[in-house]
């Protein structure tokens, strides 16, 4: 896989400014590493102290999605009980962001690691989604349809997976994004990456599993995730996520031994393979 991660090495000033509207996953990093912060302005919604902004580089101009939270506690006492191994930390969006990569996803926007100009703190950057056409929390609010259900589903199963990987403690209704092409987006991922072992909620895997992201799944490796997620996981977290891993491949492995490959795996157009050819 071609390495898409920045890391804040690149000098600003190094490359050519932007001309147009990045496209790839790089140029947006890149952008999102580079651009000056030239208004503020809040994110609707958040309770970690996040806010929106307007970055530019060159001509152009796009938003981010700024938390600098970072806290991380035995135990928590919330207003659902005691929780622990509380964990609420920008560090999650980056490592959702890359592990989402690895997985061959594309459904978490952009994610770096920056310092935040107001506190200067590290912090997450995200690439502000466009053409949101509402929040998934809008959509079931209003009963309104997808104009393809089947697709639409399992876009849904991916996103469940997805959080039971990474023990995802905060999805709601509020924090997935839908476009205009009804694509769906995952942000705000600060409270997930516990070292527990077990799955959170194995009755949300669905009965059937995106083919392309089982096989993505088998090849995560502890070197590589630990790489990967370098000053934003530690070992044991990286150790509960493939243990979880683990259970979620026995699981499906269980389904297609049962009743076979066909029933069991779907598949989904890559987003990733879009985004390439719209280069």
């Amino acid at each position: 896989m071609r390495t898409l991660i920045l890391l804040g090495l690149c000098a600003a000033g190094s490359l050519p400014a932007l001309a147009e509207t990045p496209v790839t996953d790089a140029d947006r990093e890149r952008f999102l590493l580079e651009a000056q912060v030239v208004k503020e302005k809040g994110a609707p919604g958040g309770v970690t102290g996040s806010y929106r902004a307007t970055l530019r580089l060159g001509d152009v101009q796009h938003d981010a999605h700024i938390q600098p939270i970072d806290e991380y506690r035995n135990q928590m006492q919330l207003g659902s009980g005691m929780e622990i191994d509380f964990r609420d930390s920008w560090r999650n969006n980056v490592a959702a962001y890359r592990i989402d990569r690895m997985l061959g996803l594309g459904m978490v926007p952009v994610t770096v690691t920056r310092r935040d100009p107001r506190s200067t703190r590290l912090s997450s950057f995200t690439w502000w989604v466009d053409d949101v056409l509402m929040l998934e929390k809008d959509r079931y609010q209003k009963k309104i349809k997808p104009p393809d259900i089947v697709a639409w589903n399992r876009q849904i199963w991916v996103m469940r997976l997805f959080d039971q990987l990474i023990y995802n403690f905060d999805r709601n209704l509020g924090n997935l994004l839908i476009d205009k092409s009804w694509n769906v987006w995952m942000i705000d991922h600060t409270r997930g990456f516990k070292v527990f072992k077990d799955l959170r909620n194995e009755k949300n895997l669905a009965d059937a599993c995106e083919a392309g992201l089982l096989a993505k799944l088998r090849l995560l490796e502890k070197p590589t995730l630990l790489a990967a997620t370098k000053d934003l996981l530690s070992e044991s977290q990286v150790e509960g996520l493939l243990a979880r891993r683990d259970r979620i491949i026995r699981i499906y492995d269980e389904k297609i031994a049962a009743r076979g490959e066909d029933p069991v795996l779907y598949h989904l157009p890559s987003r990733m393979l879009a985004a390439s050819a719209s280069r």
